[in-house]
């Protein structure tokens, strides 16, 4: 494969954009250009993936530990959930030695990852205390080594990413705990770097999290924050801005608008935003947890119920089966003919970005290097890891591009609502676009989908309405029959519908597929993509015929849905969240795939565990169903061939599902513990 593949996970660590605020600044009198650093689209999902990937790489180079050796780290919060991530790729044990008084909210992400955790009493000093006394037989205590990861942590921060981006930064502002004091020694002359401690207002602590052995000196000013004002501006940056991070950087935007009052429009100011939400979708992105500790006053979230009596007829003359607009063949045999025009393909994505939108797309392509050797395949398999999006998932590129035709045909006006069927990734996708263009969102989903889902959408601005499971598609019950009724209700609503919309597979041709074709220099010979509306394997695959004419095509469906087999008459209830349906949507062109694979539960879950923990790719369960597939295809293929799978999104949204043992030990789902430990 080509330089644009990635060995593991772990060269996606780093290389975060600089996204600019829009809003926020100037609704507080801002005249500075404020731009924000999204650690949280590192590959472990905060900005200390960087030091626990050095802490190990630091222990390799001096032999002081092997494959056989077990680490000991005591750590909390991202650090260790990074030093999980990093041991996974590299298949060491760990455990994590942690306080007993550390909220235990990402022990789950710790043990899918093959982390053991030990917590101890009476804080950190006493944690490390009970780590080294451990003295276990071929084992290693990564604290030794933390204080000089720190220090050479420079050539891994993000402050030379930061300095090389910009021409000019005048400040920059940094989580205390979090590196500034090497993004300080970095720094240019006259660049203020300031560091940012949150303080606890209330019952319970902040939820915050800080390591007093990064900051190696006193270089930097120092800034305080409530943590009121630090939940809050967090909630305002993912409402109006559609930045999802946590808490620490909702203090730290907060001390660079107070510190940047009297600054220009010629002074660039940096704020890194440690982590994401994925770590708090029971804390602050909560609203009753806010209002529990006094925070907000109020937790009521708005909502909208159709009207009972309807005119039958807004239901029955819909049809989600025709696609609006016309995409053939040319003449010599190319997918041009096509009723929309085509965007240019973007090779990479820059390193500054004027919205949150732009880092959409061209994410990491990444090598399995344990799993094939693990089901005896012979085969490269590479995972296209679509969690790296802004929103999360794949959805978030048809997202976006539904809105740019609606937007182009003049379909979508300013003041509009934009109401969508989805069953949660569309919705977050179309959520985060909603916030950062100024528009209402109402989405309908079916019950089943998890209340992570609800939660993101919800703090994006969204209104979520819940529908039955068991309702088929053309019931007036439905999520796309209560889509539909409210659509004819509201003044100035739209539904951009992922199943007719001619985006949803026109991005994934003009770009998903480019971005596969370039990483992998054009070496495929199969795609594995899974199937919902159908738009992404129906994109990707019409690109790769045009270009690729001997690579396979290959969709998944799970048992239960008919789209792999139309005539099937029955469907039944399945957990794996965002594929199948029990019609064809319009926006699938099943010609254009090869061969069809059903998935079941048990193994995707089973194998979407082995990727968190044998390749540290943190992926939803429907990653898990591709891979498989993908495992089967390649059984029947020569060996050293090509298969590139869809990772559609992350673990972020199924934290209380297949993450959690309990979940699936309730519905029969426990993985072969052969696969998974």
């Amino acid at each position: 494969m080509a330089s644009g593949s990635f060995e593991t996970i772990l060269e996606a660590v780093g290389k975060t954009p600089l996204v600019r605020l829009n809003k926020i600044p100037k609704e507080h009198g801002i005249k500075a250009n404020i731009y924000v650093k999204l650690e949280y689209l590192s590959a472990g999902g905060s900005a200390q993936d960087r030091l626990a990937k050095r802490l190990i790489e630091l222990a390799e180079s001096r032999g002081l530990i092997q494959k056989d050796t077990t680490l000991i780290y005591s750590a909390s919060h991202n650090v260790a959930l990074g030093m999980a991530l990093v041991c996974a790729v590299k298949g060491y044990r760990l455990i994590i030695v942690t306080p007993e008084r550390e909220e235990r909210d990402i022990d789950t992400m710790l043990t899918a990852l093959g982390a053991e955790v030990l917590r101890v009493n009476n804080g950190s000093v006493c944690s490390k205390g009970y780590a080294k006394s451990l003295n276990l037989p071929n084992s290693f205590l990564l604290n030794t080594l933390e204080k000089e990861a720190a220090a050479e942590i420079i050539a891994y921060n993000s402050a030379d990413e930061i300095f090389s981006a910009l021409n000019k930064v005048s400040m920059v502002v940094v989580p205390h705990g979090q590196g500034g004091s090497s993004i300080a020694q970095k720094a240019p002359s006259g660049t203020r770097v300031v560091s940012v401690t949150t303080l606890p207002d209330h019952k319970g602590g902040n939820g915050l999290e800080r390591y007093p052995f990064l900051e190696l000196d006193g270089k930097q000013e120092k800034s305080d924050v409530s943590s009121k004002e630090a939940f809050l501006m967090a909630r305002r940056l993912i409402r109006e801005e559609g930045v999802m991070t946590g808490p620490a950087g909702g203090a730290g935007v907060t001390a660079a608008l107070q510190l940047a009052t009297n600054f220009t429009e010629n002074d660039n100011v940096v704020v890194v935003l440690g982590d994401g939400i994925r770590n708090y979708m029971n804390k602050f992105v909560d609203d009753q947890w806010l209002k529990e500790r006094g925070v907000i006053l109020d937790s009521v979230k708005p909502t909208v119920h159709p009207e009972e009596k309807y005119d039958p007829e807004v239901v029955k003359k819909y049809t989600p089966t025709t696609l609006a607009g016309y995409w053939s063949r040319d003449v010599d045999g190319k997918f041009t003919n096509c009723s929309n025009k085509f965007k240019a393909f973007r090779e990479v994505r820059p390193a500054v970005l004027d919205n949150v939108l732009e880092a959409i797309g061209n994410t990491p392509l990444v090598k399995l290097q344990r799993i094939p050797k693990m089901y005896g395949v012979n085969c490269n398999i590479y995972a296209k890891c679509e969690y790296f999006n802004a929103g999360g998932s794949i959805k978030d590129r048809i997202a976006v591009r539904m809105i740019e035709l609606a937007e182009e045909n003049g379909l979508l006006k300013p003041g509009m609502t934009i109401i969508e069927p989805t069953s949660g990734n569309t919705g977050i996708g179309l959520s985060l676009a909603a916030a950062v263009k100024g528009y209402k969102c109402i989405i309908v989903m079916p019950v089943k989908m998890s209340k992570e889902k609800a939660l993101a959408m919800e703090a994006l601005g969204a209104i979520i309405v819940r529908t039955p499971n068991e309702a088929a598609f053309d019931s007036p019950l439905s999520h796309i029959g209560v889509a539909l009724r409210l659509q004819n209700e509201i003044p100035g609503a739209i539904i951009l519908d992922q199943y007719r919309n001619m985006g949803n597979p026109l991005v994934h041709y003009e770009q998903t597929a480019e971005e596969m074709i370039h990483q992998s220099g054009g070496k495929i010979d199969a795609v594995v993509v899974g199937a919902g509306t159908g738009g992404s394997v129906t994109g990707v695959g019409m690109k790769i015929k045009d270009a690729l004419p001997n690579c396979k095509v290959i969709g998944t469906d799970p048992i239960g849905s008919i789209l792999a087999d139309p005539s099937q008459t029955w469907t039944k209830f399945y957990e794996v969240e965002g594929v199948g349906y029990d019609f064809i949507p319009g926006t699938l062109k099943r010609d254009v795939v090869d061969t069809w694979i059903k998935t079941g539960d048990k193994d995707s879950f089973e194998v979407g565990r082995a990727l968190i923990q044998k390749e540290g790719l943190l992926c939803g369960g429907s990653s898990g169903a591709n891979v498989w597939a993908a495992l089967q295809v390649a059984k029947d293929m020569p060996e050293g061939s090509n298969i590139v799978v869809v990772l559609p999104d992350g673990v972020r949204n199924y934290l209380s599902k297949f993450l959690d043992d309990e979940w699936l030990a309730i519905r029969d789902l426990i993985p072969d513990k052969k696969m998974c430990c």
